[in-house]
């Protein structure tokens, strides 16, 4: 296999997960409040609403290729996936329609076709929902089946898929604060109500983060052992979890 080792190879497989955690902790919670605010009035916001649109439609053929990569990896190094992820993968695909939904919802209102005022939301809601449902269903069958990438891994390809995906995930990290909880709100509240919360917040964001994680995914099932499995995947989802909780106490 030509990338399993150097710089590269370390970059892709660490550095995409190491600047979605940068996004997370940096980022995403600034630029949740700013799009919150900017929502809050009745003007349509063109720019959000059309790179929601573009990482909705790029994710499934990014995931396509990276999936493609994983397995001409497995096959070059001769591994075969051991053990049962159904579970881990179930939750994940319920956890990404959940995404994909309201990365639609979100679209919608920064384009001004819902709220009180849209006189045709409902169609515009509905309509959408339809569409992002067939959406995913084709997701699935893109990303199904034997076949490999036809170039070496750490093509350029492999590049543009891992930056896509890493895209879709920043995204769908900003609408988990921006679309499900006002961060504004949970900062006024007391220590103890939030300890309360922070169960629900944390097992909701669960199932999101595995679709924000669907790639590292099918690299652990495809790439890694089984033995170790619990405890890497334990590793992977407390360090998500943390990031993805910290705003509450900021």
């Amino acid at each position: 296999m030509q990338d399993t080792i150097g710089i590269p190879s370390w970059i892709r497989s660490r550095g995409m997960t190491l600047g979605f955690f940068a996004y997370a902790f940096f980022v995403a919670p600034h630029l949740a409040r700013a799009l919150k605010a900017g929502l809050a009035g009745s003007q349509v916001i063109l720019w959000p609403g059309l790179v929601i649109l573009l990482v909705m439609v790029l994710e499934p053929f990014a995931l396509r290729s990276k999936i493609r990569f994983i397995r001409r990896r497995a096959s070059e190094d001769r591994r075969s996936p051991q053990g049962s992820m159904l579970g881990v993968f179930s939750v994940a695909v319920i956890g990404h329609f959940i995404v994909t939904m309201f990365l639609g919802m979100l679209m919608l209102d920064c384009w001004g076709k819902v709220g009180v005022e849209t006189t045709d939301a409902s169609a515009w809601l509905a309509w959408t929902l339809i569409l992002l449902m067939f959406k995913e269903f084709a997701a699935m069958a893109m990303t199904s089946g034997p076949s490999v990438s036809r170039e070496p891994p750490g093509h350029l390809q492999e590049w543009v898929a891992d930056l896509t995906l890493l895209a879709f995930s920043c995204v769908a990290y900003t609408v988990w604060w921006e679309a499900l909880f006002d961060l504004d709100e949970i900062a006024t509240l007391g220590i103890g109500t939030k300890l309360v919360i922070l169960p629900f917040i944390g097992g909701l964001f669960l199932v999101i983060y595995l679709a924000m994680r669907l790639p590292w995914l099918m690299q652990e099932h495809f790439l890694q052992p089984a033995r170790g499995r619990k405890l890497r995947l334990a590793m992977e989802i407390g360090m998500g979890i943390g990031l993805g909780l910290y705003p509450i106490f900021m």
